[in-house]
């Protein structure tokens, strides 16, 4: 999967700042980035680890995008039309595949 060196490279710096005393991690998901991917690579790299036991929790995230007719900026992804005027939209600013967004050590 694309995204696999991205979750990949977050979470082992993760782990590295962390000593992997972590409880709880939150992420954000680009659209398009599959959930279940994500959460193998999670285990895969918990295993073993002070965090085997921890929570993982993901939130999708959308891309900006601004709509050509009305100019109007919107959180969505490629093909969602704008609310304000049901134009076509172009990304202007991407949203990450992968990014930590909040964790909780252990005590």
């Amino acid at each position: 999967m694309h995204e696999r060196a991205a979750v990949s490279a977050a979470l082992n710096g993760l782990m590295d700042e962390t000593g992997g005393h972590l409880t709880r991690v939150v992420a954000a998901l680009g659209p398009g980035v599959d959930e279940a991917v994500v959460t193998g690579i999670w285990e895969e790299t918990v295993a073993d680890t002070p965090a085997a036991d921890a929570e993982l929790i993901c939130e999708t995230t959308l891309h900006t995008m601004r709509c050509l007719g009305c100019q109007t900026d919107y959180p969505g992804s490629k093909l969602e039309q704008c609310p304000a005027c049901g134009g076509d939209g172009l990304v202007v600013a991407t949203a990450p595949e992968f990014e930590v967004l909040s964790w909780v050590g252990a005590s």
